[in-house]
């Protein structure tokens, strides 16, 4: 799927994100390391509760507001003292290692066309956010007006970040329709005035990938984009998704633990559990022959036909994976993966494995990957 350019449009560099809770500090991101190059799609893939939406929040530089809301509303005192620590150490432009303590927040790096996100302030994020990089949030539900017609709420992003008044009423009409056009809703014309209600789930969710695509931007992040619909609703949102990134060459990060989702729209697939990435790579070489034990036992609970007969043909067994994902907020000391491993040894529960490439563009988090018998 991708068109040959290595241009790095964003990469991430040893980000966390924790955030606080009543029970503890939830370390949601933890050093992950990757890369989205122009004009690829790269997955995020994992169990529910991984941290994959942690991530796309923290590119989209609103990981900390949520953060500090939720801890200021809920009248936990520690949590407060938390955030009011961060605040200190980020006017002292440390971190939370050289404070000696983990704090809540973003650290790391998240480089954006050569900038680096994390070290900007709220007013020139919002240059970026919902202009260059744009969201599709997971469900619809709640992510349209229910009161608002839905060509005006398209609209909006353009009106938003049309600071030279540049747009004439006209043109931002015109482009309303194309953009959907684009994602095939029909009779744009006239559906244009109708409210979110008149729509169907499916539609909903085109809507949303209007409202995301219609400034252009560089990189879109979508969350989910087929849940709670029946295959042939998801079809169609695959199939819009696919069109916008055909006709206009951006980049995406595809969040979702529906491996068939990131199969068809994917280059490369970023597996993640326990806040960290366990495997990096090809898609195909990834989702086919896996190297991690976690992301062989995510793929083995939900196979494809193709990945069945692989299974029989070696022996193996069809099964879910065993135990419960760990506690976010007290992880063991090694792998997070390792109390639920059929391969964990000492070295993996003592030691946090490191995150290397095993091959070109194919990387893993396993202490254990040359020893593991092929996939």
């Amino acid at each position: 799927m991708s068109d040959g350019k290595n241009t790095s449009i964003l990469r991430i560099e040893n980000l966390r994100a924790f955030y606080t809770s009543k029970h503890g500090l939830v370390r949601a991101v933890n050093d992950v390391t990757f890369e989205i190059k122009e004009g690829e799609a790269v997955g995020l893939f994992g169990e529910s509760g991984a941290g994959k939406t942690s991530v796309a929040l923290s590119i989209l530089g609103i990981f900390d507001r949520m953060s500090r809301y939720y801890a200021s509303t809920s009248g936990d005192k520690e949590n407060q003292q938390l955030w009011a620590l961060r605040d200190k150490a980020k006017k002292k432009g440390f971190a939370s290692a050289e404070m000696d303590i983990e704090l809540p927040g973003v650290e790391g790096h998240i480089w954006f066309r050569g900038n680096d996100l994390v070290a900007l302030d709220e007013k020139e994020y919002r240059k970026i956010r919902g202009n260059e990089i744009t969201y599709v949030p997971q469900g619809t539900a709640k992510s349209l007006n229910p009161y608002s017609k839905i060509g005006p709420q398209i609209a909006e992003a353009l009106w938003t970040h049309d600071e030279d008044s540049v747009f004439w009423e006209r043109e931002v009409a015109r482009l309303v329709l194309e953009t959907l056009d684009l994602v095939e809703l029909a009779d744009p014309d006239i559906r244009k005035n109708m409210k979110p209600s008149q729509f169907s789930m499916g539609e909903d969710q085109r809507i949303l990938i209007a409202m995301a695509i219609i400034t252009n931007p560089v990189l879109m992040i979508a969350d989910e984009p087929t849940t709670a619909v029946d295959v042939g609703v998801q079809r169609r949102v695959l199939d819009a998704i696919m069109l916008v990134r055909d006709e206009l060459k951006i980049a995406f990060l595809i969040i979702s633990n529906d491996q068939g989702v990131i199969a068809q729209t994917c280059d490369s697939v970023a597996v993640m559990s326990a806040g960290r990435i366990m495997e990096f790579g090809d898609v195909k070489t990834v989702l086919i022959n896996p190297g991690h034990p976690f992301t062989r036992a995510l793929i083995m609970s939900n196979p494809s036909m193709e990945l069945i007969r692989k299974i029989k043909e070696k022996g193996l067994r069809i099964r879910g994976i065993p135990g419960k994902p760990p506690d976010m907020t007290n992880l063991p000391p090694g792998c997070p993966f390792s109390p639920r491993c059929d391969y964990a040894q000492d070295i993996c529960r003592e030691q946090i494995p490191k995150y290397r490439q095993v091959e070109p563009g194919h990387w893993i988090f396993c202490h254990r990957y040359e020893e593991l018998p092929k996939f």
